[in-house]
């Protein structure tokens, strides 16, 4: 989450791609389908009990509320602006995160 923000602090550029349309939104996808994973792995650890519908969304929502919070934290950097299309990246992002969690970890569906 820390190297997300950080990354969003400056206006980067990513060699080879700057002619790829979409190409943010495939940035934002990649990252917040890690998020997405990583949130899954740590509710499924903490609340190992717990159905997996509910860490899912669990994870997934504490990832788009982290993308929220990245958008209002670009509307502050100079050369930065929040866009929606980001946020739904996000979101499609960490859907298939969380989903590829629950998919390729051994856990037994309760």
């Amino acid at each position: 989450m820390a190297l997300i923000f950080v990354i969003s602090s400056f206006e980067v550029e990513v060699p080879g791609i700057e002619h790829v349309p979409l190409q943010d939104k495939g940035i934002h996808f990649v990252e917040y389908g890690v998020l997405g994973w990583l949130c899954a792995a740590a509710s499924s650890r903490t609340w190992a009990s717990a159905a997996i519908w509910k860490t899912a969304t669990f994870a997934v929502f504490v990832s788009v509320l982290w993308g929220l919070s990245d958008e209002i934290h670009q509307a502050l950097v100079p050369g930065r602006s929040p866009e929606l299309g980001d946020v739904i990246a996000d979101l499609f992002g960490s859907i298939v995160g969380v989903s590829s969690w629950h998919l390729f970890s051994r856990r037994s569906v309760s």
